[in-house]
């Protein structure tokens, strides 16, 4: 699930079609309400729900907009949430007030629920507003860029120098109460606490717009399959400790995506866009998990 403003209908498509596209059985998409048939023409392979408010589309015969949340936002969004897995917040949200409040209202209800939560884009702004509202909850994943990881380090005072980047990302997530750090960059610097991995896999060498949208969706079917892990729907050795699932969810997410992206810039060059790396997802799935036997090239 991710969702979406009126003005920003890219980012939330390209997240919920790479989860699509990866191998997840279905993507919604919750919308604010014009956003929907824009995101609707795109193609027919997600649900999209337009459910959202800007504060400016509120009908005019609304008097009250908290009545308004609590009445028909909430109670569709919440029927939704309940048959998902994992929930993707931030992409394409924007900062209207209204859709940053519905924003902190949902993920309180996730966490009560206990649904895993990846934080990107505007999320993560709300989240630098009051980092309350995801501190302490282990089954969340921030993925920052640069300056929103610079955000976040300044909002619960972290010092960043770029020293040692994989210390300023243990230290984020220890002052954010344990939550899973996806620090975005020329490597991918994932955290937990102490736990550290370092993405380092090649890309290609550009980086088109709605890569990092794309990359999330890959990290939210993995979570999806880590729930399915857990749970025990097949049969396996219990190797793996729950708590390192959001870790190795955000490697695999990382290894896929650069991989898609190194497949799309062979066949395009500089003309790659992100649609291009959703067209080699599934051949850079194969590479890195069917045909390489846990080898291919960095």
């Amino acid at each position: 699930m991710t969702n979406s403003s009126s003005s920003y209908t890219g980012a939330p498509y390209f997240a919920a079609h790479a989860a699509a596209v990866f191998g997840a059985d279905l993507s919604h998409i919750i919308c604010e309400k014009n956003a929907a048939t824009v995101i609707k023409s795109y193609t027919p392979d997600l649900m999209v729900h337009p459910y959202l408010y800007e504060k400016d589309n509120v009908p005019d015969y609304v008097k009250n907009i908290d009545e308004l949340l609590d009445t028909k936002i909430l109670t569709k969004v919440k029927a939704l949430l309940a048959r998902i897995h994992v929930a993707i917040v931030g992409p394409g949200l924007g900062r209207d007030e209204l859709m940053l409040k519905t924003l902190e209202v949902v993920i309180n209800y996730l966490r009560e629920k206990k649904i895993p939560i990846i934080v990107d884009a505007d999320g993560l702004f709300l989240v630098s507003q009051k980092p309350d509202v995801i501190k302490g909850y282990d089954l969340a994943i921030l993925t920052p860029n640069v300056v929103e990881f610079q955000r976040l380090a300044d909002a619960v005072g972290v010092d960043v120098n770029g020293d040692d980047q994989i210390e300023e990302a243990k230290q984020l997530s220890k002052k954010l109460g344990g939550v899973t750090i996806l620090r975005k960059g020329s490597s991918d610097i994932i955290v937990k606490n102490d736990e550290a991995l370092e993405s380092t896999t090649k890309g290609s060498d550009r980086r088109a717009g709605g890569q990092g949208d794309s990359l999330i969706g890959t990290v939210a079917t993995l979570l999806a399959w880590g729930h399915a892990y857990k749970s025990g729907i097949w049969e396996h050795p219990d190797e793996i400790q729950e708590d390192q699932l959001p870790l190795l969810a955000c490697f695999g997410g990382s290894t896929v995506t650069r991989v898609a992206a190194r497949e799309a810039f062979k066949a395009k060059g500089r003309a790659m866009q992100a649609t291009d790396l959703h067209a080699n997802v599934g051949k850079a799935y194969q590479i890195v998990f069917e045909d390489s036997n846990g080898e291919f090239e960095l």
